[in-house]
């Protein structure tokens, strides 16, 4: 297995064809065809389905996909490293952030990061915290942006700021702005992520304490989704209140929770464990800068 296997087959992966990734990797399609099979005969599993318009990943394909990824962002960063001053500043990052730490961060923090390093290939990405910090931890994101991650001796944490969250509901009634306690909280239908978070059990164990229990109607990892289907008076849902800055949101009613309040932690988590390149550290500061200043 060598390096040069892993990124074909990525890129089989991501085109969905053999024919496709041979004109991006400018390969002969025979030699993608061989470097795969190849892997596939050192991993001993299948990691295609073929099919008259190309190819799917099976489900042993998909599981390696996510570690094929990691592997190739490590080995672009150890070699970033170790060259000159000059190629600092140059190569792959990949920043996460959760929806709503997203919505108010991206629109000022992509053109400043563009500016600061233009000949790096930069990409921003959205998930829920729990899926974040897995990707970090992996190696697949050079470090992100999370509500109250848990210790890790392989994660570096630095907490940022802090948020409240608040009950989301149809724009209706007569007491949309008013504080909530979580005692009336969990009498409601609730839209909760199902991932592993810190939203759903944080409720989860601030309502044991109390001797209750939420009423989850449904659990719904897009944030996006959720804010809909509260809108149209589907249900209630919980989000940090930072994202009622964002003027894309429908007319919706926030309550912040009380009673006893829930605040998690904004946090940047990095990876202690693999190489970290100037670029990945440049563009960690800037983005701190970037949260800090929203939330003074």
């Amino acid at each position: 297995m060598d390096i040069s296997q892993i990124r074909s087959f990525i890129a089989v992966a991501e085109a969905g064809s053999y024919i496709k990734a041979s004109d991006l990797l400018d390969v002969p399609q025979p030699t993608l065809s061989r470097q795969v099979r190849a892997l596939e005969v050192e991993l001993r599993a299948c990691l295609f389905h073929r099919h008259g318009r190309g190819v799917r990943l099976t489900d042993k394909g998909s599981k390696f996909l996510d570690y094929a990824r990691s592997v190739v962002h490590t080995m672009d960063t150890a070699i970033l490293s170790v060259r000159g001053d000059g190629a600092s500043f140059t190569g792959n990052l990949i920043i996460g952030l959760t929806p709503s730490i997203g919505r108010q961060l991206i629109p000022t923090l992509a053109p400043r990061l563009k500016e600061k390093f233009p000949l790096a290939a930069i990409k921003l990405t959205e998930g829920l915290s729990g899926a974040l910090y897995d990707k970090v931890l992996t190696g697949q994101l050079d470090f992100a942006l999370v509500f109250s991650p848990a210790s890790s001796p392989s994660l570096s944490i630095e907490p940022l700021a802090t948020e409240h969250l608040y009950l989301i509901g149809p724009d209706t009634g007569p007491d949309t702005t008013s504080d909530i306690e979580l005692g009336q909280v969990v009498k409601l239908p609730l839209i909760l992520p199902h991932s592993n978070q810190w939203t759903k059990p944080a409720l989860e164990t601030a309502a044991a304490r109390l001797g209750l229990r939420l009423q989850i109607d449904l659990e719904i990892d897009s944030t996006a989704s959720a804010i809909e289907i509260v809108a149209a008076g589907g249900g209630y849902s919980i989000m940090p209140g930072s994202l009622r800055k964002s003027n894309t949101l429908p007319q919706l009613s926030w309550r912040k929770i009380v009673s006893p309040s829930l605040e998690p932690v904004i946090s940047m988590i990095m990876p202690t464990r693999l190489p970290r390149s100037e670029l990945s550290k440049a563009a960690s500061q800037i983005a701190k800068e970037v949260l800090l200043d929203m939330y003074q």
